[in-house]
């Protein structure tokens, strides 16, 4: 049988149960591995921006005669797909 503190309407674990150690002890590893998924989602919205650029710009020197246009098309993709991924990511709560 396992015995339950109750404080300020949240009943948490005794202090001599295991389940108190582990609540203790999941917080400080939490954060270390929250950094590094923040991270991994900034890159991979950066990577996909420079992949949707690439294609706007391989795209753009096919379809136009003028050397600024793929330049242009590419850095607004780059700016556009970047910013949906990061929006995208903040929706689904992979970054906060």
């Amino acid at each position: 049988m396992s015995m339950t503190v109750h404080s300020e309407g949240q009943p948490m674990p005794a202090g001599g149960s295991a389940l108190a150690h582990t609540a203790s002890a999941a917080d400080p590893g939490q954060q270390p591995q929250a950094t590094t998924v923040k991270i991994l989602a900034a890159l991979l919205a950066v990577m996909t921006g420079v992949a949707a650029a690439l294609a706007a710009y391989i795209t753009g020197v096919h379809l136009t005669k003028d050397a600024a246009e793929p330049i242009v098309w590419a850095a607004v993709t780059f700016v556009t797909a970047t910013g949906l991924v990061l929006r995208l990511e903040e929706k689904t709560g992979l970054i906060k």
